[in-house]
């Protein structure tokens, strides 16, 4: 069963260029573990949302496993302790299981 990484944050001030580092770095890594882009934008604030956040990305992997060894793998874990780690002012993450929405009748 598919998995999605949910990617929500804020970046340092001044940390665009190191923020880009890291994805030029973690891009041919997302290749390799077939990470798909399913989303990307700016969180939007209104009535109707509780927190925005300017980084916002949806990615889509195989199933568990496929994440593991993904974030666990050496070359990330380097990339982010370089970049990731010291680009973020605030960063959440979450994964869930995917499945088909429910059907309300």
């Amino acid at each position: 069963m598919s998995v999605y990484l949910v990617v929500q944050g804020k970046l340092k001030a001044g940390a665009e260029k190191i923020y880009e580092n890291y994805l030029r770095g973690v891009a041919p890594l997302m290749a390799e573990y077939a990470v798909e882009i399913v989303a990307v934008g700016a969180g939007l604030n209104n009535e109707f949302t509780t927190e925005a956040f300017p980084i916002n990305a949806v990615m889509k992997l195989a199933d568990e496993e496929s994440l593991e060894k993904f974030l666990g793998d050496e070359r990330y874990l380097k990339i982010k302790s370089e970049f990731r780690d010291a680009a973020y002012e605030d960063l959440h993450l979450s994964v869930f299981r995917g499945r088909e929405p429910r059907k309300i009748d």
